[in-house]
């Protein structure tokens, strides 16, 4: 008998760790963990600015979300798991979800254990407002592992942006400047291998430049409104820069044409000389 258990033991270890991967104490970060199969999950997210997040795909900052994570169904053949939290609003706000078994409100602690045997749903709710950001940010709101005999798996992890309006706009605008800046830089290589002068070009791009990497800086020092007046300008100057390098090519080519032109009008001039020079040669005039 007491070899069957140990036989068992071992095979339900084996099992584990080939789908779970044994870490130290895990709550913050999980990063490799699989996903845990000894527990069903549902999430349901609840934003307070659901426009701002279906426009940009995140949360805004300063508003209100309600997290609610539902566990059902636990593996039978285990006695029992402990849950570990990590959350944002934990860590800054000192906020601790809530968390009920099977309708009953439970004391927070993490880790919490979960009796497979006896409970059948396991509710975990977090509501905390998103931090106020200078920058986009990504935070984690909530992050469950699961411990079973030593080995820890991924039950669930809600990681999100969180921005706001004018942080979007900035990094807009700086990803436009790059845009004008790579045009005109293009437009000046081209004309630069055709050996035309762009010398008021180069200025232009180098005013460009010095404003995209103020702009950026200005964006990861928390100032996203300096950052789009800066960015603005580096556009305008790459846009210069641009117009600058296509006006030089512009210039030659309007040379190139004029020369052509002069050339054609003397080879001209010089075809009718000859031609009345051989008719008086033959006595024409």
């Amino acid at each position: 008998m007491l070899t069957k258990k140990l036989l068992f033991s071992l095979i339900l270890a084996f099992f584990l760790m080939s789908i779970c991967m044994s870490v130290g104490a895990i709550a913050k970060e999980q990063a490799n963990l699989q996903e845990s199969k000894f527990v069903e999950v549902a999430t349901e997210i609840e934003y307070e600015d659901y426009n701002f997040f279906n426009s940009y795909g995140m949360v805004k900052n300063g508003s209100v979300v309600t997290i609610e994570v539902v566990l059902t169904n636990f593996s039978k053949p285990i006695d029992k798991s402990d849950l570990s939290f990590y959350s944002y609003f934990l860590e800054k706000e000192n906020i601790e979800p809530t968390i009920s078994v099977d309708g009953k409100s439970k004391e927070y602690k993490s880790p919490f254990t979960v009796n497979h045997g006896r409970d059948k749903e396991v509710k975990i709710l977090v509501r905390g407002k998103a931090p106020e950001v200078k920058k986009r940010e990504n935070i984690t709101f909530l992050n469950i592992t699961q411990e079973v005999k030593g080995v820890y798996c991924s039950v669930e992890s809600i990681k999100k942006d969180v921005s706001s309006e004018i942080i979007e706009d900035a990094i807009i605008a700086m990803n436009e400047a790059r845009e004008k800046l790579q045009s005109a830089n293009w437009t000046i290589a081209n004309a630069t291998e055709k050996g035309i002068d762009v010398s008021e070009a180069d200025t232009a791009f180098e005013m460009a430049s010095v404003y995209l990497e103020n702009a950026e800086r200005d964006y990861w020092e928390g100032w996203p409104k300096e950052s789009i007046e800066t960015a603005t300008n580096a556009s305008y100057y790459a846009e210069l820069a641009k117009q600058k390098a296509e006006s030089a090519v512009g210039t030659k080519k309007h040379m190139n044409y004029s020369a052509l032109a002069v050339v054609a009008i003397i080879a001209i001039v010089v075809i009718v000389f000859l031609n009345r020079a051989r008719q008086r040669k033959r006595g024409v005039y």
